[in-house]
């Protein structure tokens, strides 16, 4: 699968984001695009990556 706005290759964590953030409404977005389009850092998706994991969120996994 890849982004809906750029094309690039979607990581499972990324789809995992687009999940909880993004819904189905414009197609599955990168990192950075996910990011662009939520006003926020890059960073701090990768935050919530971390912390989707230590509460055992299976929609994500360690280092994808």
């Amino acid at each position: 699968m890849t982004c809906a706005h750029c094309g690039k290759p979607l990581t499972y964590n990324e789809l995992g984001l687009n999940k909880k953030y993004n819904g189905a409404k414009d197609g599955a977005l990168c990192l950075g695009c996910l990011a662009q389009k939520l006003d926020v850092p890059q960073e701090r998706l990768l935050e919530k990556i971390a912390e989707f994991l230590r509460a055992g969120c299976l929609l994500f996994v360690e280092n994808s």
